[in-house]
C-alpha cells in the first residue's frame, strides 16, 4: 500500500485537495483534526500540556488555541517543545491509520464516505501541515504531495477565514519554508498548483492519481 502526505503552507488549500480525495473513495487521515481530537481525549497529552502551559490552556473540548497560539508565536522555544510534546502522540495515531491490517484508518474523515474500491485501496494519504517538523512521521510516507498557490491568494484566504491581515501575515511568515522539497529527502514529490481554477485543481489530482494507480 502506498502511503502518502499531502501537505502546504497555510492558505494553499491541502484540505480542498483532502477533500477531493474522499470523493473519489480514498482514506484520507486530517492530521490536524486528529491532533485536536488527541487534545481531547488523550489524557496522557492533556497532562503534558498542562504540565508546560498551564492549566488554564485545558478546555473541556481540548485546548485554548488562542493562548497557545500567542505562547508559540512569541517564543519559538514553546513552539519545539509543544512540537515535543504532541507530535509523538500523533505518530502514534499515524501509524495506526497507515496499518494494512486496520479496517478503517483512525481518525479518517466520514465526510462524503463511501466504500472503498480496490484502486482507492491500494493507497492511503495523510494530510497535514507542516511534516518538516515532525521527521519520525514522515519516515512512514512513500511521497510527498505539496500543494501550492501565490502568497496573495493565501492571503486572500486566511482573511476570508475571518482572520485579521496581520494576523494572517504573521501566520505565513512562521511557516516560510516550512513545505519546501528540499525538506523531504529520498522522497518522490508531487506539487498540485491551487490558485483557485478548481477544474485545473481536479485535472491535476486526477493526473497524479492515474499515474500511480
Amino acid at each position: 500500500m502506498l502511503k502518502i502526505g499531502i501537505t502546504g503552507s497555510i492558505g494553499a488549500g491541502k484540505s480542498f485537495i483532502g477533500r477531493l480525495l474522499r470523493t473519489r473513495n480514498f482514506q484520507v487521515l486530517d492530521a490536524d483534526r486528529k491532533i485536536h481530537e488527541l487534545y481531547r481525549d488523550s489524557a496522557g497529552l492533556r497532562a503534558e500540556m498542562a504540565s508546560f502551559f498551564g492549566e488554564e490552556c485545558l478546555t473541556p473540548a481540548g485546548v485554548n488555541s488562542a493562548l497557545i497560539a500567542d505562547r508559540v508565536f512569541a517564543d519559538a522555544g514553546a513552539r519545539v517543545k509543544l512540537e515535543q510534546i504532541v507530535y509523538p502522540y500523533l505518530d502514534r495515531a499515524v501509524a495506526e491509520f497507515l496499518d494494512e491490517n486496520a479496517e478503517n484508518g483512525s481518525g479518517v474523515s466520514s465526510e462524503n464516505a463511501v466504500p472503498l474500491t480496490s484502486a482507492a485501496g491500494s493507497c492511503r494519504f495523510v494530510e497535514a501541515a507542516l511534516f518538516s517538523r515532525d521527521p519520525e512521521l514522515v519516515k512512514m510516507l512513500d511521497e510527498i504531495w505539496i500543494v501550492d498557490a501565490p502568497e496573495n491568494v493565501r492571503l486572500e484566504r486566511l482573511v476570508e477565514r475571518g482572520l485579521s491581515e496581520c494576523d494572517a501575515r504573521r501566520r505565513i511568515e512562521n511557516q516560510r519554508g516550512a513545505c519546501v522539497p528540499e525538506l523531504f529527502p529520498g522522497k518522490r514529490i508531487r506539487t498540485i498548483m491551487n490558485d483557485g481554477d478548481k477544474m485545473h485543481v481536479e485535472r491535476q489530482l486526477d493526473e497524479l492519481l492515474n499515474d500511480l494507480l
